[in-house]
């Protein structure tokens, strides 16, 4: 479509990476390969790809709404819901409408494929941004730090980007076990479907890791800290044993830090308070595209961040 006679919107698909790529670079500072975007907004696994828009100014990008599908259950009850991630204008084409425009567009698409509602991680800037699109507010997450009080190697590991080297020590993969006790983790209300496609797909763009530690299962990547995207622990007394192997495993691995974000309403959070104080993290902001829907039927975890 054309916006104000001057600027070309579009549903982005592959051919618009290298511009996305671009984006990045010229408005953050952040380099980020083509690979990794391809890789990231393939969810060809769910049915859908790109569900994002991008607009054009005299045949040169200048503003990308990025969005990426998830797939959520609940015994057996499965919906699609979409993130909301990157959001990117150039400062010369900035306050002209563009983030509301890109985003209704997106929304159509949205909508067109049956999904059910939108949602993001929100820092106070970017749920301001979200308010004349009608998005409502949720509920904060919940984050915890557990220091291990090792030497920070892992922060230098990350500044030089050797983070491959943590596929020596630990195991990428997940066993059936650890498959079906994680997906014990939204007890009765929907979250993430945790599936084979949905691994795969996480660990095309980023390295994450299994720790599977009694009969505690701990889905993690590593990036300067252990970021701890999901868990699944059957007694706060196991959770409590196995956080303490975690912090050796990791004390050894030169990282100084446990860091887990969980949805207030989780076993997670419940067990984590038995072991650390939780601080305010991002607000939980959403557009519902059908009135039915109740998000405090959802559990959200750190692993739904579209960079986790």
């Amino acid at each position: 479509m054309v916006y104000k006679n001057i600027y070309f919107i579009k549903r982005a698909d592959i051919d618009d990476v290298p511009s996305i790529k671009m984006l990045f670079w010229k408005v953050f500072r952040k380099k980020v390969t083509k690979k990794y975007l391809e890789k990231k907004y393939n969810t060809s696994h769910l049915g859908i790809d790109y569900i994002c828009t991008i607009a054009y100014f005299n045949s040169k990008a200048v503003a990308f709404y990025g969005a990426l599908p998830q797939s959520f259950i609940c015994r057996g009850q499965e919906l699609k819901v979409a993130h909301a991630g990157d959001s990117i204008t150039l400062p010369e084409h900035q306050r002209k409408g563009l983030h509301f425009q890109l985003a209704k567009e997106a929304y159509k698409v949205m909508q067109e494929n049956d999904i059910k509602f939108v949602y993001a991680f929100h820092s106070k800037k970017t749920y301001l941004s979200t308010k004349k699109l009608g998005w409502k507010k949720h509920k904060r997450m919940l984050r915890f730090h557990i220091k291990t009080h090792s030497l920070p190697i892992a922060k230098l590991v990350n500044k030089f980007d050797f983070n491959n080297v943590y596929d020596i020590f630990c195991n990428e993969k997940l066993s059936e076990d650890a498959y079906l006790k994680l997906r014990l983790i939204g007890q009765d209300k929907f979250c993430q479907a945790i599936t084979h496609d949905y691994i795969n797909y996480k660990n095309s763009f980023n390295n994450h890791y299994c720790l599977e530690i009694d009969d505690c299962v701990f889905w993690v990547k590593i990036q300067a800290v252990l970021h701890v995207g999901f868990f699944y622990a059957p007694s706060e007394i196991a959770f409590d044993t196995a956080i303490k192997k975690l912090k050796r495993k990791a004390f050894y691995l030169g990282v100084d830090e446990l860091l887990f974000q969980v949805d207030s309403d989780s076993m997670m959070a419940q067990q984590l308070r038995s072991v650390a104080e939780p601080k305010d993290s991002w607000l939980v902001g959403y557009l519902d595209f059908q009135q039915d829907i109740n998000l405090n039927n959802f559990i959200f975890s750190y692993s739904d961040l579209d960079t986790f």
